[in-house]
């Protein structure tokens, strides 16, 4: 396996999302900014605007328009934000923030389900390389330890799909069998 600095909280912290608590924080971060983009996935958004555009609100499709989906320069994208809260890209159904992509991908209308950092939350990954793999703690996640508790799974167990989706199915299985003593 190629060297990684992996933070050790993802093998033990235990988590899960309980988004009919917390309302789909993570998609309405206030001054946060918004979510870190991969340059590839700038084009893969814009590529699939027009599919998401029905899920969203007209102050979020006004922000796109005006001041467009993307901020910040290449190798360091991040998606806009509507009143320096919520990702452009959000809606809400029944009080809760969802992803308009994730949205579109789960109806059979994309093959994007939605940025990899958005998937892999509450796990970051930074470098140039992208080797340095860690957990990122939120007031706003309180409740998904109790979940994560009742569910016994860790942050890593929760985040295998987005790992895999990221590094492979074999690296996560590796890490799995180095960090993680339960069957």
């Amino acid at each position: 396996m190629e060297k990684f600095i992996i933070d050790d909280r993802i093998f033990s912290v235990k988590f899960s999302c309980d988004t009919e608590k917390c309302k789909g924080a993570c998609c309405t971060l206030k001054g946060a900014g918004g979510a870190p983009l991969l340059n590839e996935e700038a084009g893969i958004i814009k590529k699939n605007l027009k599919t998401v555009e029905k899920y969203l609100s007209e102050n979020h499709i006004e922000v796109i328009r005006r001041d467009g989906f993307l901020v910040g320069e290449k190798d360091d994208y991040s998606i806009n934000s509507y009143d320096y809260r919520e990702c452009v890209f959000a809606f809400y159904e029944n009080g809760i923030a969802k992803c308009s992509f994730q949205k579109a991908y789960y109806s059979g209308q994309s093959d994007f389900m939605k940025p990899i950092s958005c998937h892999l939350f509450p796990v970051r990954i930074y470098g140039r390389k992208r080797k340095i793999i860690r957990y990122e703690e939120l007031y706003e996640c309180f409740d998904a330890f109790a979940k994560g508790e009742e569910e016994n799974i860790t942050v890593f167990e929760f985040a295998k799909e987005p790992l895999e989706r990221e590094y492979g199915k074999e690296f996560y299985r590796d890490l799995k069998n180095k960090y993680l003593k339960k069957s």
